[in-house]
């Protein structure tokens, strides 16, 4: 009954997408069109091109155009920016940074690249470490916020993070950026996309190279430098063998090392992490657009080195294979149901003798329908069978209701979705050696109201979250091995304001109160913020000039799970310009930590001071 009444009522929840252009996925993004619009396309939400008023959870978008406008060089950057997102980071580029959504743990939100899994198992909770993954390459990010784990499965308890390079046009495109700053950073990236003979090709690369500061916190004494140099490349082909039918494959790859420090002193540690992504879809579509199936494989695998400069090296391999297959079908205009199946096998060793494997076979469904125009509601069911803790069904349900017409009806969402997270190979097999830990389990709902104002160009958005987690899997110190600690709960308020080219005006808010306790002891989880918010201002000329500044205001945490251990807030100020010097090239310059902030986010370790940057970008 209560399942019942959930689909019944679900009206969906929400900040609202922050994409700026109506592209459907396979299609490329026109650059430089950055009008809003309310026919907004996101994948990653319903794991088919959807408009996002027909979403009922939480997304946001961020298009090349955002990027490339707040001059974010990292997935941190990018991602810092978005309602009910925050991230810590162990010092600098390389250094272990994870992401919370929704204050989640890093392990529980799933990490997409094209729409593959990229999480590591060797991971210490089979999370993915965001510290070395540069931005340069991708052409679209999307975030659903939310337990995902009916669509997505295990890991997606507090949402799912997909990052997306861009699809080939007919006509050949192609990009280049050059970077120079602070501390000797370096950056170069190219990509291009465009058609040989019927073959669509996506290519490009990053480099980025720095010699870093002290992970250690310098303002503590450290002198040390901790430098870093990452390489990344990435192709994709795409083919259309008949009509309706067509085919395309792809890969990721991804290099980074980095010096770094773990003892709360200055160390001379060297890491290595190498990410290794790659994929392969025969797609059909017929029945004009009715019927689509998609049978599909990626495999993911990850090494990672840390060579400490005592106890010498640390070497895990992880490898994820993924065989998987969906079809939905419209019969008619107000209904569409999707159904597919997916097998999963996970391997994990060290070079202290760990080794083992999992598997996990799914099968899922998903109901949309759209009684009457405005309303679309979904419901959804998974089957999971894990070859270490048997089966699970988890529900979801969710949907949105545009109140009247036009671009500026309100759109009203809500969502309630159910996820779990099973031990990761790290937790079973390390150290002592296999022990029995319960999966984790997460219920969550939201509900929220997006209303468009200044013509259609802005939207403003307010959302309440809750989710409440079980078994929760924690490290013991005393007796050094992994353990389920109980229950948490997630609760808050996200707030968004997007504005786009309104009068030569782009504005962005991001703000979240977040509570996120251990309902057993009642502490506060480690390293949340309270509040964290984030706001933009830009303005371009017709001259071809643009100026922009931002301000990050995170506020205090516990470094620990005991909450012994406080870490203040901080004030963070950056300025932004650039100038198009012809139509294809633009110079460009920033200044981060205007004002030298002292601070840090985990304790002991180092942020940047006062930096600036210079560069160029070339489009053609």
């Amino acid at each position: 009954m209560k399942y019942l009444f959930l689909l019944g009522t679900a009206l969906a929840v929400s900040t609202p997408a922050m994409a700026q252009d109506a592209v459907a996925i396979g299609e490329q993004m026109a650059a430089g069109d950055r009008a809003m619009a309310r026919t907004d396309i996101t994948v990653t939400a319903t794991r088919e091109p959807t408009p996002i008023t027909q979403v009922g959870q939480s997304v946001s978008v961020v298009t090349r155009d955002q990027i490339e406008r707040t001059q974010a060089t990292t997935a941190t950057d990018v991602l810092a920016r978005i309602p009910g997102i925050s991230t810590v980071q162990s010092g600098g580029f390389g250094q272990p940074a994870s992401v919370f959504v929704r204050g989640a743990e890093n392990a529980q939100s799933l990490v997409l690249i094209d729409g593959v899994r990229i999480n590591d198992p060797g991971d210490v909770g089979g999370g993915f470490d965001f510290g070395a993954l540069p931005i340069g390459q991708f052409d679209r990010v999307e975030v659903v916020r939310g337990s995902s784990g009916v669509l997505w499965g295990s890991r997606a308890v507090g949402g799912v993070i997909n990052f997306i390079t861009a699809r080939p046009t007919e006509q050949w495109t192609a990009r280049g950026q050059a970077e120079y700053g602070w501390r000797d950073r370096k950056q170069a990236s190219v990509s291009a996309a465009g058609l040989v003979g019927p073959v669509g090709l996506t290519l490009g690369g990053n480099w980025l190279k720095g010699d870093g500061f002290s992970a250690f916190n310098e303002r503590r004494g450290a002198t040390e430098k901790d430098g870093f140099e990452s390489k990344s490349a990435n192709a994709r082909a795409s083919i259309e063998f008949a009509p309706g039918l067509s085919a395309d494959a792809g890969g990721f790859y991804t290099k980074a090392n980095y010096d770094y420090d773990n003892t709360g002193a200055d160390a001379l540690n060297v890491g290595m992490k190498r990410d290794t992504l790659g994929y392969a879809n025969l797609r059909y579509a017929g029945l004009d657009g009715r019927l689509n199936a998609r049978v599909g494989y990626g495999i993911n695998d990850t090494r990672r080195i840390s060579d400490d400069a005592v106890f010498g090296p640390y070497t895990t391999n992880g490898r994820t294979e993924r065989f998987e297959g969906q079809v939905s079908f419209a019969p008619i205009e107000e209904a569409s149901v999707l159904v597919g199946g997916e097998t999963e096998k996970q391997k994990f060793d060290d070079n202290y003798g760990s080794k083992d494997s999992t598997t996990i076979d799914s099968l899922f469904g998903n109901l949309t329908l759209r009684p009457f125009a405005g309303l679309t509601l979904n419901g959804g069911l998974r089957y999971d069978d894990n070859s270490d803790f048997g089966d699970r069904t988890t529900f979801a349900a969710n949907g949105a209701w545009v109140i009247g017409g036009g671009d500026s009806a309100p759109v009203l969402r809500a969502s309630y979705g159910e996820g779990f997270k099973a031990p990761s190979l790290y937790q079973l097999y390390t150290n002592a050696g296999f022990r029995a830990l319960d999966p984790e389990t997460s219920k969550s709902w939201d509900v929220g109201l997006e209303q468009p104002f200044a013509e259609g160009t802005g939207r403003f958005t307010v959302t309440y979250f809750d989710r409440k987690t079980k078994n929760l899997i924690d490290y013991d110190l005393a007796n050094f091995n992994y353990y389920n600690v109980g229950r948490s709960r997630a609760q808050g308020v996200e707030l968004g304001m997007q504005v786009t080219d309104w009068q030569g005006f782009d504005v962005n808010l991001a703000y979240t109160y977040l509570d996120a306790v251990n309902e057993d002891t009642g502490a506060q989880l480690a390293r949340r913020p309270k509040s964290n918010l984030y706001a933009s201002i830009d303005k371009a000329w017709a001259v071809g000039l643009k100026l922009g500044a931002d301000l990050r205001v995170g506020g205090g945490r516990y470094d620990d799970t005991a909450n012994a251990q406080y870490v203040g807030g901080n004030v963070v100020v950056g300025l932004r310009g650039a100038f198009a010097v012809t139509h294809n090239v633009e110079v460009y310059g920033r200044v981060e930590n205007l004002f030298d902030e002292h601070y840090e986010v985990v304790r002991t370790y180092g942020t940047p001071g006062r930096s600036a940057y210079a560069g160029i970008r070339v489009k053609m």
